[in-house]
């Protein structure tokens, strides 16, 4: 887990909020934006805030693969067959 300041629209589903004594609080498990106002759902309660303030999450580190994929094993397509239906040239 990472610490993060991001603004309260961009809270994602799974982010820990970061409450008043630095501790993590609860799993955010809705985020709704509207008429200048961002309210964040967590638990059975809900945080709402004016505007779009800064606020400090945690959030699941981005995984980067960092290896070489394999060859495709697909084959070039060569021009398509004529079914004996179809008529030919």
């Amino acid at each position: 887990m990472i610490k993060v300041r991001v603004h309260a629209s961009q809270v994602r589903l799974g982010d820990r909020l970061i409450g008043d004594q630095g501790k993590p609080s609860q799993i955010v498990i809705q985020v709704r934006a509207r008429a200048g106002e961002v309210r964040l759902s967590h638990g059975s309660s809900y945080t709402s805030f004016v505007g779009d303030p800064l606020v400090w999450v945690l959030r699941n580190e981005p995984r980067v693969i960092d290896e070489e994929l394999p060859d495709t094993i697909w084959r070039p397509r060569g021009p398509r067959l004529t079914q004996p239906w179809e008529g030919g040239d």
